[in-house]
């Protein structure tokens, strides 16, 4: 373990650390751009992980020339990518469930840390948590959520965990961030927040090396969180 902590809360991400989200995020971006005449390439969608919708297409207006303002991009990809997230049955990844209760059994806060906005994290996290059986108001079963929509700079600034911690009402030393992306990581580590650095499919190949730990999936990061738990009971004895 790299060092002793005293955890009291987990701040989760949600678009490719709960579930595979990001694939339906691309999905619903390439398809609108190519009403557009523009075909998006495998690089532009992997560099869009992690990053705000709101950051994407500012950087898509740039690169292929896009004359539609900023608004009415954003409004249109909203619609298609709630209509097509509604539609995916998708399911939360394995072992994100015994994250949640272990942590609930042992004391933790949980929060949600997310660049999405708020009309969207309001329909993608409660798809995600019942198909784990969570059947609570996703607001309720979270000690606090904090979106792109509530700060002025979203990730990689650290205004989303910042703001987290305070709702928790927690100092950022005793929060833990669990991301998968390199934007996700540089926020928290610029929050001054351990965090674990959770590899997906879109992220395998990018540079996690700055988290402070690196985890292949869910099960492996609650196995750290128990090696966690047992240190900081040893030092408090």
């Amino acid at each position: 373990m790299a060092k002793t902590m005293k955890i009291k809360a987990i701040i989760f991400d949600v678009d490719g650390l709960m579930a595979e989200t990001e694939l339906y995020q691309c999905e619903s971006i390439a398809k609108m751009m190519s009403s557009y005449g523009v075909e998006l390439t495998h690089s532009d969608l992997v560099n869009m992980v992690g990053v705000s919708t709101k950051n994407n297409f500012m950087d898509i207006k740039k690169k292929y020339g896009i004359k539609r303002g900023l608004k009415r991009l954003l409004a249109e990809r909203e619609k298609l990518y709630i209509k097509i997230i509604k539609a995916s049955n998708i399911k939360a990844f394995s072992g994100l469930l015994d994250v949640f209760l272990y942590a609930k059994k042992n004391g933790l806060k949980i929060a949600v840390g997310t660049s999405s906005i708020r009309t969207q994290i309001d329909v993608v996290v409660p798809l995600i948590i019942r198909s784990i059986g969570v059947k609570l108001p996703y607001r309720k079963y979270f000690n606090a959520v904090v979106t792109g929509s509530d700060v002025k700079n979203t990730k990689p600034a650290p205004d989303i965990f910042k703001l987290a911690a305070k709702k928790l009402r927690l100092l950022p030393s005793e929060c833990l961030v669990l991301e998968d992306s390199v934007s996700g990581v540089k926020a928290a580590k610029s929050a001054k927040i351990f965090c674990i650095a959770v590899k997906n499919r879109y992220s395998k190949n990018h540079d996690l090396s700055s988290a402070d730990l690196q985890r292949k999936n869910l099960k492996e990061v609650l196995k750290t969180l128990i090696k966690i738990r047992k240190t900081e009971e040893k030092s408090e004895k």
